[in-house]
């Protein structure tokens, strides 16, 4: 058996990604099924009975021997590198108490394993408990944002009905905003009073639920361990002969684990595909603050604005119906977008240029995950391929007519400054993107090399570029992001 004790179990915090998935604290499902209704039409429904899990496990099963080991010796490495890591950490820590922490141990053994669903059955009782307070803080969260764009909205003087923005005139208006800061205010303190009261019950009973299910999963602990260490000794042993094994039992157990590693990346791929929709939606709300003398170009945004929600809403179904998880947006991200706003707030050309950017950037992204090729899961292939064709080009061309309408001139700084916005973009979507990124890591798990995406990305990117007169090669553009020729 292979010594461990030299393994730091510290991996490097990538992107402060956390190293599971969080579990839906509350339900999004008739939330976004109210706007895929409201906007979807009857021929672009998706067919939501389907199973994500039986797509990809059939999807296995029919994979051609070459196919199938191509992927497998691709994905291997990481779960060998995610079992020793986890091996280390239960020896020094002991078993992880919270339910996202223990089901992340479960992806990293076979179906047949079944000590961690013990694991996770004692750890349930806690997990109730710790439920209602999550739904008091995502509340309080919830409300907290809507109190700060309404304050926001009250400060610069506009009023917002349903996603148009216009300059607060009337009394009526003003006593509405007032109404409704005044109903945000009363609710805020209301979930802050429940939490106090919450917390304080429940406290001690907290420690003693913590106390009895810390001394059971000790008691199963061996049997964990003894699962994950038989698990990595056959995916070392794999590795080490670079052959698939004769025992149809070994080889139905590492389908079991690539099945696991593939539902995991596509959690991280539905993820960044729903990031990338969220993002447009704040400049494009600036946008339409801006241009409130030109009628036409409010209404487009406006109807660019309800089709991102529309696709946030679902890619978030997606997340929450099919793989039991929740958005993850970083507070980098976050920090950024509101950077973007503020720009395309006093500097709408370049908020118009790096609209652009990330509509190109996003719908190749949509483009490349709606081949079936490259993805195996007919539901999720279905929605990036619809997205793509039926909204994406008509974004794109509303993008680049207002650029070229109102901001393109021509002139030497405007192109210093396209420069330089599109590198810095550029570095910052994919320049940090190592080997270990959990996004390359899900490119991975499905077969797929992040230079065959990134040169999708780059092409159709250049392509989209010459419309507002920017001429960048594709091959510029993989060495801004590190991976084009030397």
């Amino acid at each position: 058996m292979k010594d461990y004790r030299n393994i730091s179990p510290q991996k490097k915090v990538i992107k402060g990604r956390p190293d599971y998935y969080i579990t839906p604290t509350r339900d999004f499902t008739q939330y976004t099924k109210d706007s895929e209704e409201k906007y979807w039409s009857k021929d672009t429904k998706f067919d939501w009975q389907q199973s994500v899990r039986d797509n990809l496990k059939e999807h296995l099963e029919n994979l051609d021997p070459k196919d199938f080991s191509r992927i497998l010796f691709m994905v291997l490495p990481m779960v060998e590198e995610t079992l020793a890591r986890k091996i280390v950490q239960i020896r020094q820590e002991q078993l992880p108490l919270e339910e996202d922490a223990l089901k992340d141990i479960g992806e990293c053994v076979p179906y047949d394993r079944t000590t961690i669903h013990k694991a996770l059955e004692i750890q349930s009782p806690l997990k109730h408990l710790q439920l209602s307070v999550s739904k008091l803080k995502d509340q309080f969260e919830i409300l907290n944002s809507e109190f700060l764009d309404l304050q926001e909205q009250q400060r610069l003087g506009f009023f917002k009905e349903g996603a148009m923005v216009k300059r607060l005139e009337t009394d009526a208006e003003r006593e509405a905003q007032s109404l409704q800061l005044s109903r945000l205010t009363n609710n805020i303190n209301q979930v802050q009073s429940d939490l106090k009261q919450f917390d304080a019950h429940n406290k001690n009973e907290s420690e003693k639920l913590r106390t009895k299910i810390s001394k059971e999963l000790n008691s199963i602990e061996p049997e964990v361990l003894f699962d994950l260490e038989e698990t990595h000794e056959l995916v070392h042993r794999t590795l080490a002969s670079k052959n698939l094994p004769d025992d149809q039992r070994d080889l139905s157990r590492l389908k079991d684990l690539i099945l696991k590693r593939q539902l995991r990346g596509l959690k991280d791929i539905a993820n960044h595909a729903l990031v990338v929709e969220q993002s447009a939606i704040a400049p494009l709300t600036m946008g339409i603050i801006h241009y409130k003398r030109h009628r036409e170009i409010q209404e487009a945004m406006t109807t660019f604005i309800r089709d991102e929600a529309k696709h946030s809403a679902t890619f978030r179904r997606f997340l929450v119906e099919k793989l039991e998880a929740r958005e993850f947006i970083s507070a980098i991200l976050i920090k950024g977008a509101g950077r973007y706003m503020w720009l395309a707030r006093f500097m709408p050309g370049t908020g118009m240029f790096l609209a652009v950017l990330v509509e190109a950037i996003g719908a190749a992204y949509l483009e490349f995950f709606g081949k079936k090729e490259y993805m195996p899961d007919s539901l999720f292939c279905s929605i990036c391929k619809t997205i793509s064709e039926q909204d994406e080009k008509r974004h794109m061309d509303l993008c680049v007519e207002i650029y070229n309408e109102l901001f393109r001139k021509g002139h030497r700084l405007e192109r210093v400054r396209n420069n330089v916005a599109l590198k810095v973009m550029m570095k910052a979507v994919y320049g940090d993107k190592t080997e270990d990124h959990h996004l390359i890591q899900a490119f991975r798990a499905f077969g797929v090399e992040s230079e065959i995406l990134y040169r999708h990305i780059t092409v159709r990117l250049s392509q989209q570029l010459a419309r507002i007169s920017v001429y960048v090669e594709p091959e510029e553009l993989l060495q801004i992001i590190g991976i084009g020729r030397k």
